[in-house]
């Protein structure tokens, strides 16, 4: 039996061999073009305190009751963690910041040049001045005061509020 072939065919140049390789490339490309997703990820899992964790102080640190009203219902909805009233009760506290929170200094005090918890964030991206519109999520432990996780997060309008815990409960949801 011999094939013929409708277009000319080089000398020592196989068809079926170069649709092969073509067929092998694009296997390759396909497998190891999904690394790059996986590799900008850089967040370390949730440390062995959180997700052991069964309470949760809320700590808004933003201007808005809005945004803590949120986070509260948030929690109740995902029922993974109780909220207590202070932060001596709590496993961790759940801090929203947006750069837009006024410290008291009592009179006659200094008021501090810099936040002295600032250089205990022990992960990447922590120290990141958070966007405009936005909603930094951190997990910090209450006695030590160091950061455990962080998230940034929109929260301009109140359908977005409602996805601010997303981040924390994927990475829960990542351990099991």
């Amino acid at each position: 039996m011999r094939l013929h072939w409708s277009t000319p065919v080089r000398q020592g140049v196989c068809p079926l061999k170069s649709f092969a390789r073509v067929l092998i490339a694009i296997a390759l490309l396909i497998l190891f073009g999904c690394v790059p997703i996986h590799a900008k990820d850089k967040r370390p899992g949730l440390p062995p305190k959180v997700l052991s964790a069964g309470t949760v102080y809320v700590d808004n640190q933003t201007t808005s009751a809005e945004l803590l009203n949120t986070a509260y219902t948030e929690l109740s909805k995902w029922g993974r963690l109780q909220i207590v009233d202070t932060a001596q009760k709590a496993d961790i506290v759940l801090r929203l910041s947006n750069g837009n929170y006024v410290r008291f200094v009592p009179g006659g005090e200094k008021a501090p040049a810099a936040d002295p918890q600032a250089g205990k964030q022990n992960f990447p991206g922590a120290d990141e001045a958070v966007p405009p519109g936005s909603t930094r999520i951190s997990v910090i432990d209450p006695k030590t005061g160091i950061s455990l996780w962080s998230d940034v997060r929109k929260t301009d309008s109140a359908k977005a509020a409602t996805h601010m815990l997303d981040g924390l409960r994927d990475a829960f949801a990542q351990r099991k």
